[in-house]
C-alpha cells in the first residue's frame, strides 16, 4: 500500500473560527487570530484501487493573507 500527499492549499492563513470547526459557537472564537495553513489531499494505493480522500475546503473561502 502506497499512500501519497497531494497538495491543494500551500503558505496560505484561516481564522480561528475556521480552523476550530465553530465547535463551540462562532461567538467563543476570534476572528481576527488566523494560524498558517497547508491543506491536503491524499492518494492511497491499495494495489487494487486507488482511494483519493478529499479533506475540503469550501470554494466560498477566500485566501487570507496575514495583516
Amino acid at each position: 500500500m502506497e499512500i501519497k500527499a497531494v497538495k491543494l492549499y500551500e503558505n496560505g492563513f484561516m481564522t480561528q473560527p475556521f480552523a476550530m470547526g465553530l465547535e463551540d459557537g462562532e461567538d467563543k472564537l476570534d476572528k481576527n487570530v488566523k494560524y498558517r495553513s497547508t491543506l491536503q489531499n491524499f492518494l492511497i494505493d491499495t494495489g487494487d484501487e486507488v482511494i483519493l480522500v478529499d479533506t475540503g475546503m469550501p470554494l466560498e473561502q477566500p485566501d487570507m493573507a496575514v495583516d
